[in-house]
């Protein structure tokens, strides 16, 4: 239910919207010119304005322009006659939302309400959670280097879709942070977000533990269990190091994915299920799939959209904003003040390979704070420690470079996103424009670019 503002000079009409809306549970303000119109926008909690072009003391776009001076994130449905049909027009460039004819049905009304509702809502709900992961969201947000900022923007757009994601990148890298990141940038954020470690999984255990099983399945199954797939219901399912798991449990997996049906050990009925799947591997798949280990069809189809995160040693510039970042996170664990590093100390950081990226970072620097005992971090809380593996394989030797793959992973999403947009507005150009937050002349661009065609303007 919504608080909503009626801007019209005509008494009998605003009291027949008012009845209607205020029948759906609405709470309703009633403006007869653009003064009062104005007034309630500034000391009222005004979360939509229907606004009459044709008023007494000021031009109704005079009017759209100031209301969306004061409130730019405030949708405004334009009412307006059959001969003002010019004027809507443009009023929805200067950013109304959408426009009703006069005469129009109660239904006409509801359905462009709502739908003006859902969309603003939206936007805020997507601005909300952007500014809260900036401010306070996993320590890679805090990166600048250029990798890991295209990594990051393909991350912000591919979001919302439903794709399936593979994350390639070494042991530490992040990649569960990012499938987090992911999950809670998507529609499905309220949902829950389970990962699954497929390397730690024994191979016996794999399918039991992915789709479930039923009473007496086996010796031992005294109940019926719900597998992770059934458990995400609504949300997303991470499979970390999805390369090693069993042939068998592959072919079930590109099931799946492609049915969007499972079925639990014992079972005998097939089950429809709804989560969003987001894979990662340390491993070039290609290879694997080329030495028989990874099934071909279930490379391609998990292969929606790619994402590589460079290695530490290959971003220099992260290291010390995460290293601050995890040294908080350490004073905070430990119970105790932390001070910072010293200049020495960031040396010696920096010139360190890291080859168990962010992971070995975070462990040397909450060892660090426990030895420098509230003093400023130096060299000497550093020393010891090091990773004596070798860096392990980058995850596509042959994959393409990162600028040509982050272009290419960006465009990809991109497209998704159009779609996404042409969906929610029932394929009006101009409101997928608004939803995308781009002009509808670069929406057209853009189209004819991806080739997507939609019939409605």
């Amino acid at each position: 239910m919504a608080f909503l503002l009626l801007v019209d000079d005509d008494a009998d009409l605003r009291s027949s919207l008012s009845r209607i809306l205020c029948a759906k549970g609405h709470s309703v303000s009633e403006a007869p010119d653009a003064a009062a119109a104005l007034a309630a926008v500034e000391t009222q909690p005004v979360e939509l304005v229907f606004l009459d072009l044709s008023l007494p003391d000021a031009d109704g776009l005079k009017v759209l322009e100031d209301i969306r001076g004061a409130e730019p994130s405030l949708p405004v449905l334009i009412l307006t006659g059959n001969s003002d049909v010019s004027t809507a027009v443009r009023a929805m460039k200067l950013g109304a939302a959408d426009y009703l004819l006069k005469p129009f049905s109660n239904e006409e009304l509801l359905v462009h309400l709502e739908r003006a509702l859902r969309e603003s809502r939206l936007e805020r709900e997507v601005a909300r959670l952007r500014e809260r992961l900036v401010r306070g969201g996993p320590p890679a947000l805090r990166c600048q280097s250029p990798a890991m900022r295209a990594v990051y923007d393909a991350v912000e757009r591919v979001a919302p879709t439903d794709l399936t994601v593979v994350l390639q990148g070494e042991s530490g890298s992040g990649k569960e942070v990012v499938a987090r990141l992911l999950h809670d940038l998507s529609l499905r954020r309220e949902g829950p977000f389970l990962a699954v470690d497929s390397g730690a999984l024994p191979p016996s255990l794999v399918e039991s533990e992915l789709f479930g099983y039923e009473k007496g399945a086996f010796t031992g199954a005294d109940r019926q269990k719900l597998g992770q797939f059934e458990l995400a219901a609504g949300g997303t399912l991470f499979l970390d190091e999805v390369a090693n798991l069993p042939l068998e449990a592959q072919a079930k997996l590109l099931r799946v994915l492609q049915e969007r049906r499972i079925r639990r050990l014992g079972g005998k009925k097939d089950l429809p299920v709804d989560v969003r799947v987001l894979a990662a591997t340390n491993k070039d798949l290609a290879e694997e799939v080329g030495a028989g280990r990874f099934r071909e069809d279930l490379f391609h189809r998990l292969d929606q959209f790619a994402l590589t995160l460079p290695p530490l040693r290959d971003r220099k510039e992260d290291i010390e904003p995460l290293a601050r970042h995890f040294l908080l996170e350490a004073g905070q664990q430990l119970g105790r003040r932390v001070a910072d590093f010293t200049p020495e100390a960031l040396v010696r950081l920096r010139r360190r390979p890291w080859p168990g990226n962010a992971r070995e970072l975070k462990n040397a620097v909450t060892r660090a704070a426990l030895l420098a005992d509230g003093r400023a971090v130096g060299p000497e809380h550093l020393a010891g420690g090091e990773a004596v593996l070798r860096p392990s394989k980058p995850a596509s030797a042959s994959a393409l470079p990162l600028k040509q793959a982050s272009r290419r992973a960006a465009a990809g999403a991109e497209k998704q996103s159009i779609l996404r947009a042409l969906s929610l507005a029932a394929g009006n150009k101009a409101r997928a424009a608004r939803l995308l937050r781009i002009d509808r002349k670069s929406l057209y661009n853009k189209l004819r670019r991806y080739r997507i065609k939609s019939s409605k303007m």
